[in-house]
């Protein structure tokens, strides 16, 4: 689960939405301090409307902490190559290793 976790933040700071297409459960949740959107269309959807915001977006694993099939991540944020957001992520997968919810909170 390691690897999946570092694919998914590898692949969001490509902006690659195909990428994150193969990540998801069709019935991923995402919810951050922002919005709360279900289902794999409005999930990629949210992703893309972010990723249209920013000319770049890089994210940095600081800590990883995996307990069955969850994921808390603690992880920096630079868009724009200079605003830095610490943002708490919880990762939750499905049996077959594919992403149903993504929680995120600023620190």
């Amino acid at each position: 689960m390691e690897n999946l976790v570092k694919t998914y933040f590898e692949i969001f700071s490509n902006k690659d939405i195909k990428g994150l297409e193969n990540l998801f459960s069709d019935d991923v949740i995402l919810q951050d301090w922002d919005i709360l959107v279900e289902g794999k269309k409005q999930v990629l959807d949210a992703n893309k409307n972010i990723f249209d915001s920013v000319e770049s977006i890089s994210v940095t694993l600081n800590n990883l902490y995996l307990d069955k099939l969850v994921a808390i991540c603690l992880i920096e944020i630079i868009s724009n190559n200079k605003k830095i957001l610490k943002v708490n992520y919880i990762i939750k997968f499905n049996d077959e290793n594919k992403i149903i919810e993504v929680s995120a909170y600023k620190q």
